[in-house]
């Protein structure tokens, strides 16, 4: 699924780990309805130095990443644990002191926006 984002995944041009890493990403991102943007790490200086030649690297909502080979179970797995944290997002039980509403759905996207993961419409693009 191309679209919103929510996964990242940063590669470099002719690496095979990034291929590999890349068609077992868009699988799962599919599956599990997660955005995912590639971003080429040789297109940006600022992604050179951080991340040098250790790419692949797959970066998900919720904090996990992924980097060098990575099996199709442990993609997938990741894959679920960021889906069901962005469902957590966007089922947030009113705290203390809200008025008792369910946030609205323009809330959630601005939350989304906030923490990088797009805007969350469908056909929304970030990066």
């Amino acid at each position: 699924m191309r679209g919103r984002a929510g996964a990242v995944l940063y590669t470099r041009h002719a690496c095979p780990l990034c291929f590999a890493l890349e068609r077992l990403a868009e699988r799962s991102s599919r599956r599990h309805r997660v955005g995912l943007i590639e971003a080429d790490v040789d297109a940006d200086p600022a992604l050179q130095l951080r991340y040098g030649s250790r790419v692949p690297v797959l970066e998900l909502p919720g904090g996990a990443s992924l980097s060098g080979v990575s099996g199709a179970r442990e993609v997938d797995e990741a894959f679920s644990r960021a889906a069901e944290f962005l469902r957590g997002l966007e089922e947030r039980q009113p705290e203390k002191g809200d008025r008792g509403e369910r946030p609205s759905r323009s809330r959630v996207a601005w939350i989304r926006r906030l923490l990088g993961l797009g805007g969350g419409r469908p056909g929304d693009r970030t990066a």
